[in-house]
């Protein structure tokens, strides 16, 4: 080999060497900058919350070219719906998944959302929470808790599991007690009903039943049939009194720390999670629906508009004292 043709190979090794480590260099600082988003919920792996999570983080992945990752946290891992998004809220937590009950303490009208029988159908509600609406109380959310909601998700209606009757009017209430959650709105609806509302953990449902402390029980099919409610109560009235809505929101700050291409793709994957979740929530109930009915439970229908004519004073008095009365009348009229 001659002088000249040894240089000349030396230099094209060299080169060859030198893009060798550029390219492990530039693959580590792809490593290196790439973001995880952990994303915290309090429901099963079982569930739509979960099932939107995977979707959004697998979207989101391609979206960004895994710039940013997701980590689910599952099954109230990182504790209960209120601590998560109080973590998000405060920053030491990049996402979870709320709903407006959780978010009315920061912003008292976004307790309207879950007044009962508020909305005609699913698709009025889905008009309300992404539309106008859903995006004035959201923007006020981001001023005052630092919450930025992402997505919808079609939580699914609460029904009534009762021991010895079925209910397909209000007055059929009365007199009955019925478990509930510890929320105000949920012990005022079943008190206007005549019923005795009684709030009891929901691990103790299965036994205040069994035992008789209540007559009854509300919550979603999917509750109903984990819990195995099929084994203590006899009727599923599907009262559907409360259309029960999700978010998944991201702390407002780290939202904006990201590039705006990021941004863009977040909320893109986010949206689509949600959209996705919600077209297929109706297939999903019917299939709890359908094991409970083959557990041995006796489904009816109720006189709806009797039930919506019961409430109304109870809707209102609820946007008065969140001085929300014209957020109602939009709502009623969306």
């Amino acid at each position: 080999m001659t002088i000249r043709n040894f240089a000349v190979s030396r230099r094209t090794a060299l080169f060859a060497a030198g893009a060798v480590a550029a390219g492990v260099i530039g693959s580590r600082s792809a490593r290196a900058q790439a973001k995880t988003i952990r994303l915290a919920h309090h429901v099963t792996t079982d569930s739509d919350q979960q099932r939107a999570a995977e979707r959004f983080r697998d979207l989101l992945k391609t979206y960004t070219n895994g710039a940013l990752t997701v980590q689910i946290l599952p099954a109230g891992q990182m504790g209960g719906q209120r601590e998560i998004i109080e973590a998000v809220s405060l920053g030491t937590l990049e996402m979870g998944y709320g709903e407006s009950g959780l978010y009315a303490n920061y912003v008292k009208r976004f307790g309207l959302l879950a007044l009962p029988y508020l909305y005609r159908n699913a698709d009025h509600w889905a008009a309300v929470v992404t539309g106008p609406i859903g995006k004035e109380l959201g923007d006020e959310l981001v001023g005052k808790a630092g919450l930025r909601i992402v997505n919808w998700i079609n939580a699914g209606y609460r029904n009534t599991f009762l021991r010895t009757r079925a209910v397909k009017v209000p007055s059929d209430f009365k007199g009955l007690k019925i478990r509930v959650p510890e929320s105000p709105v949920f012990v005022r609806t079943f008190s206007t009903f005549g019923a005795t509302p009684t709030p009891i953990p929901a691990p103790e449902m299965y036994t205040s039943l069994q035992t008789g402390v209540v007559d009854a029980m509300e919550g979603s099919p999917e509750v109903g049939y984990t819990f195995k409610m099929f084994e203590v109560t006899k009727f599923l009235s599907k009262t559907e009194h409360i259309l029960l809505d999700g978010s998944f929101a991201i702390n407002e700050t780290f939202f904006k720390s990201l590039p705006a291409d990021q941004q863009s793709a977040l909320m893109r994957a986010a949206a689509e999670a949600g959209e996705t979740q919600r077209k297929e929530q109706p297939a999903r109930d019917k299939a709890w629906f359908d094991k409970l009915t083959a557990g041995g439970m006796i489904v009816n229908d109720i006189d709806r508009p009797a039930f919506q004519d019961a409430v109304k004073a109870l809707q209102d008095d609820f946007a008065k004292e969140a001085g929300a009365g014209a957020l109602l009348a939009q709502i009623r009229s969306a």
